[in-house]
């Protein structure tokens, strides 16, 4: 089992285990940061075809472990036609941080649930992501 695997199974088993069941379980998987963010309408702005399949995220997700993070947070974005979304976040550095990434030492990899307006929305993204 790939490593990116493991993170996305522990996902869905943790939304199962605080009673939430996502209505899909096909995923697609973004990465988000600082360059998408509009401070205008507050949502990641993104292409479809920035959506990645699990099986073509997996290489990056192992680069990503080994780059040297803190840690990398997995959340459940909530779905968009019919496939859950699921971004990874990485921590945000500046000029100020002297040593931000120290390759060798473990990341964690944190889980985060959607947000409660998605969940309002029946599990529908466009309150976080705007997809074009």
């Amino acid at each position: 089992m790939s490593a990116l695997s493991y993170h996305l199974d522990r996902l869905v088993k943790w939304l199962a285990s605080i009673g939430l069941q996502p209505p899909s379980q096909d995923v697609r998987i973004v990465e988000v940061g600082l360059n998408n963010y509009n401070l205008g309408d507050g949502t990641y702005h993104l292409q479809k075809g920035d959506l990645r399949k699990q099986v073509d995220y997996e290489v990056r997700f192992n680069e990503l472990l080994a780059a040297g993070y803190s840690w990398i947070n997995l959340s459940c974005y909530g779905v968009h036609h019919g496939v859950m979304i699921v971004a990874v976040e990485l921590p945000a550095f500046d000029d100020r941080d002297q040593h931000p990434l120290t390759p060798g030492c473990n990341t964690s990899v944190n889980l985060s649930g959607p947000q409660r307006g998605v969940l309002d929305r029946g599990w529908s993204v466009d309150s976080v992501l705007t997809i074009t």
